[in-house]
Formats: structure tokens, C-alpha cells, sequence
């Protein structure tokens, strides 16, 4: 083969550098939209939680509801019992530890199944979970909490409900259980006893976690179906905290 041949052909060492250009390339538009991406989401979240939905204070709001943050999650705080439902129906007692029956009150919350069943504490969240909620990979589970009282160590909305409107949120959360052939909510047993505390309970949920549907815009959801306001859209517990002035 003549030198000039020899030249011609690319040498390995050449095609090592090349594809390596070619991998940081591709990288660093990942990178780029990654980040485009992200300040675009955290503009809408702001902007459209701050886009109220008007909701209606009706004659006769005579059962009073909560709304409870932990952290970046929002709990209904709802009687066990009224007229129009007995929660310790739908999520017996027996199915906590406690399975204490004397509460007067109970939390409902929506979320990332594979998060409630792995996750005791933030310090246990791995990257898969992580990763699976946000792109909502798995499946939900409504978890529920029996208390005797609201908890006054966490920031909390007091609502006042009609019966219609009571009605209209009842419904919102059954609608969102998965049962059994017998109408039941299916319980779900934690592997991980840490998850559950001595008055929870998980239950399987239909639909799934993502950055789009959080356990917050569950519960927004919930208010507009309650015709209580709401955000137009929010992925946050602050967004709506706001239009409730906390």
C-alpha cells in the first residue's frame, strides 16, 4: 500500500476522538434541554398556580374539612364520620395497627405507590424511585391516617363545606380506589413496616404519579370538584396554600 494510501485511512486513535466529540456533544444538548426543560416547568408551575379558580362559598357549609401540608405533600382532613359517609367503611380500622376506633378524624392522600411503600424517609428515597415517580413508571395508592385532632405543628386550611359539595368531594376520592369484586378499597400490606405508623393505611389508587399529577394536584383537583377554590394547575403544596393566603 503507498503511503499516501496509509494517510487516507483513519486511524483508530482519530476515531476514539471522534466518537468521544460526539458523545460530549450529545450530552451537553442534553444538558442543555434538560435544563430549558426544568425552567419551563417550574414558570408554568408558578405562573398557573397563581391563576385562581373561583370557588363557591353555598348556604348551609356546615361540615368543616382540612387541609394539611407535611413537608411538600397535602393531606384532606376530613370527619371519619358524617351523614353522608363513614369512612371506617371504606378504610377499616381494623387494617391499621392501632385499629383504634375512638378518632374522630381522618387525612386521605394520593401518591406514588412505589414511594409509600419504600420510602419511610427522605433519606431512603433512591434514584429509581425517584426517577419511576417522575415519569410516572408506577402505580398510586391513596394512604390514609386515623387522628383525634388537626395537628397544629404543620401549616392547615380550614374549609367549610355544604353537604352538596361534601358530596361532590366524597365521590372525587372514591373514584380515584380501585376495588375488589366485593366494592371494597384493596388494603395494601407494606413490606417495609417503617411506612406505616400506628394509625395509616395504604390502599390501591387508580392512575399514576408524574410531574404532571402530583399528590398536590390531586388534592387541587379534588377542591375544583368540590366547586372550592383552587389553581388552575399546580404540581405544589404552595401554589395552593396561595390562593388560600398561607
Amino acid at each position: 500500500m503507498e503511503e499516501s494510501d496509509k494517510n487516507s485511512i483513519p486511524s483508530n486513535e482519530s476515531k476514539i476522538k471522534r466518537i468521544n466529540r460526539l458523545i460530549l456533544r450529545f450530552f451537553k444538548r442534553f444538558f442543555l434541554i434538560f435544563s430549558i426543560a426544568i425552567v419551563i416547568y417550574f414558570f408554568f408551575a408558578y405562573v398557573l398556580s397563581r391563576i385562581t379558580i373561583e370557588g363557591k362559598n353555598e348556604k348551609n357549609a356546615t361540615i368543616e374539612i382540612w387541609l394539611m401540608k407535611s413537608g411538600v405533600h397535602t393531606d384532606f382532613v376530613v370527619p371519619v364520620k358524617t351523614k353522608i359517609k363513614d369512612w371506617s367503611k371504606e378504610f377499616p380500622y381494623e387494617n391499621t395497627n392501632a385499629k383504634d376506633s375512638t378518632t374522630s378524624l381522618i387525612a386521605i392522600g394520593w401518591g406514588d405507590k412505589n414511594f409509600y411503600m419504600n420510602t419511610p424517609t427522605w433519606g431512603d428515597l433512591t434514584f429509581n424511585t425517584a426517577i419511576s415517580a417522575m415519569a410516572g413508571l408506577g402505580s398510586s395508592s391513596i394512604h390514609v391516617t386515623y387522628y383525634y385532632n388537626v395537628l397544629s405543628d404543620r401549616p392547615v386550611i380550614s374549609l367549610k363545606l355544604s353537604e352538596n359539595q361534601y358530596r361532590k368531594l366524597v365521590k372525587y376520592i372514591e373514584s380515584s380506589l380501585y376495588r375488589n369484586k366485593k366494592n371494597q378499597a384493596i388494603f395494601i400490606q407494606p413490606r417495609i413496616k417503617a411506612v406505616m405508623g400506628e394509625n395509616d393505611a395504604f390502599y390501591e389508587a387508580r392512575s399514576s404519579y408524574s410531574v404532571f399529577k402530583t399528590c398536590n394536584s390531586w388534592i387541587n383537583s379534588g377542591l375544583k370538584a368540590s366547586n372550592k377554590k383552587a389553581c388552575l394547575w399546580t404540581p405544589f403544596a404552595g401554589g395552593i396554600f396561595y390562593q388560600y393566603g398561607k
